[in-house]
């Protein structure tokens, strides 16, 4: 039986619009609630990020309403509103049934009460519906579950896994996220469940996964993950399991951060192995070995100026997070340091490509003129050499002489 109460419902720039559109669909009889996420959320007092609604009415019906509608998922109630430039989805009370693939139901219908909607939901905290006064429709006590810092599955732990696996990656998630603690009860359901996770998408899995490490409360999530027995069953760590109780010391930030970390744990696998793996974006892979390679450079030579010089400023922010999740403590501070270079990038060396060909006329185009520039671009980065177009034909003329023998 539903459960109602008063909240102390604020003005909000999302709450606004939402309860124009509600507003609109009573005026046309139906019934309409802002339900899940955002509801959690304001009881939380967190940032509300985006607002979705469960009505009575039918999408067909929702489309006659307004005169903004994207019919998204219409065969499974969905549509997107379109008021005051915002998006809100609205979705007609709904139950599920066979999720023969572990997230899509072969069989949605439509159902007359709000209670029934929020009974297909995964977690109580997100089977809350508020109406447009700010009053609270909680028939699973996930008002309770906020205020206990519980995460407590909606009915059978079982049955939601079983639905979707990657429920359970939410839990600790969530639990990363919120602090709260993972019931007993979900989690013995968790560690039986866990091999479900094989039927997923890797892109899935990443998603959950990076949320989890850079949550506030990272370490709580990464203990759940290595005591369920889900990092066995993820990309990488399905292969390494010691790797599992090693934790970072600081909160990684993003996914470049986090497989930097992780392949100082498990060296043997390379950078492009664990995106590969992973299936990670090019942009994403690439910062990751650029973070990971200054990371080997420090480890032999220390903080040198030509380090902070391959870095980059766009990556040394990451660099240095990477570094005190690894337990290094820097001496110096690597942003001034970086800010204080001669130059940072090759671009600003006072000799070109084409200035560096007339000091060899006879010599013909080829990875030799990269060598040279690099070898310049250290020289001068690493205080070796002055930044000025004499200096560096000298430097440049020494350097041929010696390479030529």
């Amino acid at each position: 039986m539903s459960r109602c109460c008063t909240v102390n419902f604020k003005q909000h720039a999302l709450f606004g619009p939402a309860i124009e559109v509600i507003s609109a669909i009573e005026d046309h009889g139906g019934e309409a609630f802002m339900v899940g996420g955002c509801v959690r959320d304001f009881l939380l007092g967190q940032e509300v990020k985006d607002v979705d609604i469960a009505t009575s009415l039918r999408p067909e019906e929702i489309i006659n309403i307004f005169d903004k509608v994207i019919p998204v998922g219409i065969e499974h109630g969905t549509v997107i509103v379109r008021q005051r430039s915002l998006s809100f989805e609205v979705t007609t009370y709904r139950m599920e049934e066979d999720y023969e693939d572990y997230r899509h139901p072969s069989q949605v219908y439509f159902v007359s009460s709000i209670e029934q909607d929020l009974s297909r939901r995964d977690f109580t905290m997100n089977a809350m519906a508020m109406t447009s006064g700010g009053r609270l429709i909680d028939p699973f006590s996930g008002e309770k579950a906020i205020s206990e810092k519980q995460i407590e599955t909606v009915g059978s732990p079982s049955n939601r896994f079983e639905e979707d696996p990657l429920r359970m990656m939410r839990a600790l998630r969530f639990s990363s996220q919120l602090g709260f603690t993972v019931s007993p009860s979900v989690l013995e359901v968790i560690k039986e469940k866990s091999s479900l996770l094989q039927h997923l998408s890797v892109e899935r899995l990443a998603a959950e996964f990076e949320k989890t490490v850079a949550g506030p409360w990272y370490r709580k999530g990464l203990n759940y993950l290595a005591g369920t027995g889900v990092f066995a069953h993820l990309p990488v760590f399905c292969a390494h399991t010691d790797a599992a109780g090693r934790f970072p010391l600081v909160r990684l930030r993003d996914w470049s951060e986090m497989l930097s970390f992780y392949h100082q744990q498990i060296p043997g696998v390379p950078v492009e192995d664990w995106g590969r793996k992973w299936k990670l974006s090019n942009r994403t892979k690439k910062k990751a070995q650029n973070i990971s390679g200054a990371v080997q450079m420090y480890k032999e030579r220390g903080l040198g100026n030509y380090l902070l010089y391959t870095l980059g400023e766009a990556d040394l922010g990451s660099w240095v997070n990477v570094m005190r999740s690894l337990g290094y403590e820097l001496e110096t501070d690597p942003v001034e340091r970086y800010r204080s270079l001669p130059i940072h990038s090759r671009s600003e060396l006072h000799l070109d490509t084409e200035e560096l060909l007339q000091l060899f006329p006879e010599r013909k185009k080829g990875k030799w003129i990269g060598e040279y520039l690099n070898t310049l671009v250290q020289s001068v980065v690493e205080g070796n050499c002055v930044n000025e177009k004499d200096e560096l034909i000298k430097w440049i003329i020494e350097l041929d002489r010696q390479r030529q023998g």
